[in-house]
């Protein structure tokens, strides 16, 4: 049986969506809801605590937004108003870029730090990389992603061991795409996933009706994470050395089931107080999830 752990409240308010940096400190960033105007808020995991102002107009949808550690500094990216802005948490630098994607994600280009937009419709998209610092456009190439007029969920990454890949949900499959090269070098099946590195490597993790299936980006089927009913929400994290892996029930949206991967049956049950609308693990094996009431944090370090 899984061990029961509390989910501690880290703040309060209707919190939409919630990232933490795949690598280096573990950082979060979350949107949520206020009076007026929708924030974008920062937080440092080791102080419990937000970092700096609160940035207003920020966007509710994950979509509409990404956060990252790509190189030497957080970094996050988001429109507002037929804008794209980009803001270095670590230096304070901003920069404004003229559009209004659909997706937005971050990756590195060359080594250097890149958004990465996707702007629709899904059958004629097109995908524009632009240096993170300088706003320089470094690439631009055209992307089919099915038939549907929207572009659907949000770009996967887990800068900077994603480096100059992402992934991008379609109608038919995950692609996963080299912006370098602009060319898709592998597909998956079209399920909600999430891209993250491990000890051995990059793998996607999917869920399935009675577990999660991890895959190597070969293809190859690496381990089933056995769950007792389908799950929505996924989110991964290298922590410890080890991949810990955490989803929502869909029949039960306020409890969470969490992973170590070395071992095929759940290690933790979290009870969250409201429905999960987000979440996210940090690397030092902190679960962050957003709901209509509030955020909430578990330590899940193995």
């Amino acid at each position: 049986m899984p061990e029961s752990v509390p989910a501690g409240l880290l703040a309060q308010g209707s919190f939409d969506g919630v990232a933490a940096t795949a690598e280096g400190p573990p950082l979060a960033f979350t949107s949520r809801a206020a009076p007026g105007i929708d924030v974008g808020q920062a937080w440092d995991l080791t102080a419990g605590l937000a970092v700096g102002p609160p940035f207003a107009g920020f966007p509710a949808e994950r979509a509409e937004w990404a956060f990252g550690f790509p190189a030497g500094s957080p970094i996050v990216t988001w429109t507002h108003r037929d804008r794209v802005h980009v803001h270095d948490l670590g230096t304070g630098h901003e920069l404004s870029l003229e559009g209004q994607p659909e997706l937005l994600g971050l990756a590195l280009h060359d080594g250097r730090a890149a958004v990465v937009a996707v702007f629709g419709p899904a059958n004629d998209a097109e995908a524009v990389v632009w240096d993170a610092r300088t706003g320089d456009r470094l690439t631009e190439f055209p992307l089919w992603l099915g038939h549907q007029t929207a572009i659907d969920r949000w770009i996967l990454h887990a800068t900077p061991a994603t480096g100059a890949l992402i992934g991008l949900p379609g109608d038919s499959a995950l692609s996963l795409l080299d912006v370098e090269r602009g060319e898709e070098i592998a597909a998956f099946p079209p399920d909600y996933a999430v891209l993250t590195p491990t000890p051995d490597g990059l793998v996607i993790v999917q869920p399935g009706e009675s577990a999660l299936r991890v895959h190597g980006l070969d293809g190859e089927r690496l381990t089933d994470l056995t769950a007792p009913g389908p799950c929505d929400q996924v989110a991964a994290a290298l922590a410890g050395g080890r991949l810990l892996v955490a989803a929502v029930l869909r029949d039960d949206p306020s409890t969470v089931l969490a992973w170590d991967a070395a071992n095929p049956a759940p290690s933790h049950r979290i009870k969250i107080p409201a429905g999960v609308n987000d979440l996210a693990l940090a690397p030092d094996g902190t679960l962050l999830t957003a709901t209509d009431e509030g955020l909430y944090e578990t330590g899940l370090s193995p």
